[in-house]
């Protein structure tokens, strides 16, 4: 009894922590977050496994029709069109890069 707590605490507490760190927040916030959601949603739901493997079910089918929701919309109703705009901003990008690198030229002047 008592070491089912201890490692229900020690995970919860490992996870909420590991959200503070800049680098793991910056690229893996969403996901951290939707962990903590899914093993709070677990653990409070009780011990039973048929409940437990079912909410994990439903709730791994749901993010996985969000996820495909947001590619459809991606790709079908809004897409991003970064062809020649993307083209047009990297050529002046590089333009602006080798003016900024020629007023760098400095001719070699003899040491007094």
């Amino acid at each position: 009894m008592y070491s089912k707590l201890f490692w229900f605490l020690f995970a919860a507490t490992i996870s909420t922590f590991l959200r503070f760190f800049p680098k793991i927040k910056s690229r893996y916030d969403y996901g951290m977050l939707i962990f903590i959601l899914t093993f709070s949603m677990i653990s409070v739901s009780g011990y039973r496994d048929d409940e437990i493997l079912e909410l994990a079910h439903r709730r791994l089918s749901t993010i996985c029709i969000g996820g495909a929701t947001c590619v459809i919309i991606s790709i079908v109703i809004f897409p991003v069109w970064a062809g020649e705009d993307l083209h047009n901003l990297i050529a002046l990008n590089i333009e602006k890069l080798g003016n900024f690198l020629e007023g760098m030229h400095v001719p070699n002047k003899a040491v007094p």
